[in-house]
């Protein structure tokens, strides 16, 4: 019981140490020309009616994991909100990462 608990723990302190990052705007417009270079998204963009650009989503875990992410919402090109991204997992994990993530 007190394994879980110093997991749930180590856990919150990963994902508040996550959340309490700030993503700028260069952020969000380079992380936008990033994904529009790639050969397997163009199709996406041209045909896309709105898109979520998050620049960084943070994950990290020890047996149990989460993860957080800040994005922007676009319409036609331009920003109409945002957005928060929260995922969970239960299983075997350890560790962290940071990644980019674009919902069509």
């Amino acid at each position: 019981m007190r394994k879980l608990g110093l997991a749930m723990m180590m856990t919150m302190f990963v994902l508040a140490m996550i959340c309490h990052s700030i993503a700028f705007a260069d952020d969000f417009q380079s992380a936008v020309e990033t994904f529009k270079k790639s050969d397997a998204v163009k199709p996406f963009f041209e045909n896309c009616y709105g898109y979520v650009v998050f620049p960084s989503v943070g994950k990290g875990g020890i047996g149990i994991g989460g993860a957080f992410g800040t994005g922007q919402v676009y319409e036609k090109g331009k920003v109409t909100g945002i957005a928060k991204l929260f995922k969970g997992s239960i299983g075997f994990q350890l560790g962290g990462q940071v990644f980019s993530q674009m919902i069509f």
